[in-house]
């Protein structure tokens, strides 16, 4: 019968794998937001560059954290991906303000935009059924964010033990 006991050295290997892995979901993220951006042409104005520069930053950090692991590479990363889940919920902010702006001349709410509860109109903006602000677009960064800053977590240099000699 197999054993199902873990070692200590199964856990660290495991850990490496699964940082391997979220830095790589969270740097495929990141690409898949700047195809996302590129098809929406998201580049109009200097508001609309923001998610372009904070994406270059955060892949920047990723890639450092790639080549060479040190505690710096790591608090670097992890300092990028806080300022992407922050400038995230930002974008989520203004893209809801803009569909709220769009509001009234909706030609499917124009006539009750006004008599609509901020609630229901709040709704309406959040789910894209006003505006033309995709919501959830800024979301992709903050997720980018969210899994590059878990690759760090509690993240260690391994230390070398000095081999005996015999």
């Amino acid at each position: 019968m197999a054993s199902t006991v873990e070692t200590g050295t199964d856990s660290v290997a495991l850990v490496a794998v699964y940082r391997r892995i979220l830095t790589w979901l969270g740097i495929g993220t990141a690409l898949g937001a700047c195809v996302e951006l590129a098809m929406l042409r998201h580049w109009h104005d200097a508001g609309q560059l923001v998610p372009w520069a904070v994406l270059a930053v955060l892949l920047a950090a990723a890639a450092a954290w790639l080549v060479r692991r040190s505690v710096a590479t790591a608090r670097i990363m992890q300092g990028t991906a806080i300022v992407a889940v922050l400038g995230s919920a930002f974008g989520v902010y203004e893209h809801i303000g803009a569909n709220l702006a769009a509001g009234p001349l909706s030609g499917r709410y124009s006539a009750v935009w006004d008599s609509m509860s901020a609630v229901s109109q709040l709704w309406a903006a959040a789910t894209g059924s006003v505006g033309a602000s995709p919501v959830l677009a800024p979301g992709m960064v903050g997720l980018a964010g969210v899994l590059l800053w878990l690759a760090a977590f509690r993240w260690v240099p391994v230390r070398q033990v000095p081999q005996e000699s015999h």
